[in-house]
């Protein structure tokens, strides 16, 4: 009883550390549907209709971080990546990728070694590094984990 206990334990913390795409895009809408900010504004801003805003929130299909980025920025929050000792507080989706690669960097991984890691083709990783490439939510989801780090959104 006290091993199955324990590792009932372990699960919930490692589903918690490997957030998916569906989860972070409630945590999302749950931030705006909590804000005084009108729909009609955050459409403005981003120069959408509100179907594409239900969309996002909805995380049903993967997505570039550069429309989420929009919409967080919108919603007068910020992303932020951490893991305790550092935080990277990030603004847009090309920003993104260059935090990713610092991250990578200071953990002494090469491209090809987080290619591996995540299961995703080594021109991928180069392509996000070097801004060639907008990443996708479920990518950045994945490196952010493989690398040891959290996704969180916070108030500016």
């Amino acid at each position: 009883m006290c091993i199955s206990n324990a590792l009932l334990i372990f699960v919930v913390v490692l589903n918690y550390k490997n957030m998916n795409r569906q989860e972070f895009c409630q945590i999302i809408a749950d931030i705006r549907k909590q804000s005084t900010i009108k729909m009609k504004d955050v459409c403005f801003q981003m120069g959408v209709m509100p179907t594409a805003i239900y969309r996002l929130e909805k995380g049903s299909s993967n997505f570039e971080m550069g429309n989420m980025m929009s919409y967080i920025k919108a919603l007068q929050h910020i992303l932020v990546i951490e893991n305790g000792q550092h935080s990277y507080r990030i603004n847009d989706a090309q920003e993104l990728g260059s935090i990713l690669a610092l991250i990578r960097k200071e953990k002494a991984i090469s491209q090809r070694a987080l290619a591996e890691k995540t299961g995703f083709v080594y021109s991928t990783i180069v392509k996000i590094e070097s801004k060639k490439s907008i990443i996708s939510i479920d990518t950045m989801l994945k490196i952010v984990d493989v690398l040891g780090y959290t996704v969180k959104i916070e108030k500016k």
